[in-house]
């Protein structure tokens, strides 16, 4: 009686760890990137800290400079909009390139109201113990004609 007992306790135990695994955040670079996009959707700090590096920086274009923030940064601002649900766009994402150890995805955000996008190239690297993290998020605002494009178009 004791022998099936300690054998149904293993079997609980066996099969509790690998469903808790599976719901890590983490663990693919797939799940990753869907937090990513459910945290902007839906303005959850949550999300995003679960997959962010602690030391993750985001980079974003301002006219015709750079800015810089810290994680910390962004989770603070994104605390502070908790629950703001973002009903006037369209997200997607791509991955523009895949290895063993860093991904590089991006994500698009396309306002309804808008005319213009927002692209962001999220860089997601293995840490140490094996799990996938945000260490770098590149926000580029596209306005419907930049500069950048009559450059290029010429």
């Amino acid at each position: 009686m004791r022998l099936k007992a300690l054998v149904i306790l293993l079997l609980g135990i066996t099969i509790t760890n690998n469903v808790f695994a599976a719901e890590k955040p983490t663990a693919s670079h797939k799940s990753v990137i869907n937090y990513y996009m459910d945290s902007y959707m839906n303005s959850d700090y949550k999300k995003l800290r679960a997959v962010l590096s602690e030391d993750a920086i985001f980079t974003s274009n301002r006219d015709v400079r750079v800015v810089k923030h810290k994680a910390s940064d962004v989770l603070n601002q994104m605390k502070k909009n908790e629950g703001v649900i973002q009903r006037d766009c369209n997200i997607s994402s791509s991955i523009v390139s895949e290895t063993d150890a860093l991904v590089i995805a991006r994500v698009d955000i396309n306002y309804e109201l808008f005319d213009g996008a927002q692209q962001n190239f999220v860089i997601i690297e293995k840490d140490k113990e094996g799990e996938w993290k945000i260490t770098q998020v590149y926000k580029v605002f596209i306005g419907s004609e930049s500069e950048a494009k009559k450059l290029v178009s010429n």
